[in-house]
């Protein structure tokens, strides 16, 4: 096309149409991270939305052990940075149940570690959020969840993603046993980097269409792809590093986390010592049809 009929197509409000698809705009997320809210970690709010910026993500998921103080902060931090436009920060929490781990997004406030998975993932749900299981069937990590009761999670319905893919899985077989749980039960699949410490950052990421809420981020995941690589073994160095750090900053007198920092317990001590258990009032009632078992 001349230029003289570039400006004539310009000021007719004339497009010249070229091969190229149409984009949509695609979030970057990864939806399992730990800052020092967690007791295993020593990352700070402003270094991780530095990083998190610096690698390209648009969305992130603050899943600190136990409590969703941390995602908070990250959060406020973020708006207080004026980068909340560029960095969407989904509350989350890792919690410990008596069956193991249970990652839930979309919070609003902390859910008690100690309740059973199934009542872990109604709670989650009551709040409006989204199930993810998190390192399914890693060995290494005692507080996994346990095969039984994550069945009966996926056979209830409760499930709303899967991680197929965590950074942090020493051999790549368990989670290739994961992707097949997911398959096998037509779950969501997602990957994590399940970040300790600034360079595990972005290590694991789902590009999939933009989404802005609980609802929409269900509808989008079946659409997700992911790229991921795994970490060092190493990396699990720098948690133990973090988690004896915290015990000589906390007996200097030095801040740690302005919450409480609480890192994943072993299933089994909670079936005989369960904390903070909710009054069964708290929980949502079986016979409620908006509250069933088989609900997604």
């Amino acid at each position: 096309m001349s230029l003289a009929a570039q400006t004539v197509a310009a000021r007719a409000g004339v497009r010249e149409k070229t091969g190229a698809p149409r984009t949509t705009p695609k979030a970057f997320a990864d939806f399992h991270i730990h800052t020092r809210f967690s007791r295993d970690s020593i990352l700070s709010e402003d270094k991780f939305i530095r990083v998190a910026l610096e690698r390209g993500l648009t969305h992130v998921a603050i899943t600190n052990h136990n409590n969703v103080e941390g995602a908070i902060a990250v959060r406020d931090r973020a708006q207080e940075l004026g980068v909340d436009d560029q960095l969407t920060v989904i509350l989350g929490e890792e919690v410990s149940t008596v069956d193991g781990e249970v990652v839930g997004l979309y919070l609003h406030h902390t859910i008690p570690r100690g309740l059973s998975a199934d009542e872990t993932a109604d709670e989650i749900h009551r709040q409006g959020g989204l199930v993810s299981i998190p390192h399914p069937f890693d060995p290494f990590r005692g507080s996994h969840i346990r095969e039984v009761p994550l069945t009966r999670l996926a056979e209830a319905g409760k499930i709303d993603a899967v991680e197929v893919f965590n950074s942090r899985v020493t051999f790549q077989r368990h989670n290739l046993r994961a992707a097949e749980f997911a398959a096998r039960y037509g779950l969501p699949a997602i990957a994590c980097s399940d970040s300790h410490a600034s360079y595990e950052i972005a290590m694991s990421t789902n590009a999939l269409p933009l989404f802005g809420s609980a609802a929409e981020l269900r509808a989008v995941l079946p659409q997700n792809q992911w790229h991921a690589s795994r970490s060092t073994i190493l990396v699990h160095l720098t948690t133990r590093y973090a988690v004896w750090s915290n015990i000589v900053r906390r007996w200097m007198g030095r801040e740690t986390a302005a919450a409480p920092v609480l890192g994943p317990e072993p299933p089994a001590r909670f079936e005989h010592e369960p904390i903070e258990r909710p009054d069964r009032r708290e929980l949502p009632d079986p016979h409620d049809p908006e509250a069933s078992s088989n609900r997604g």
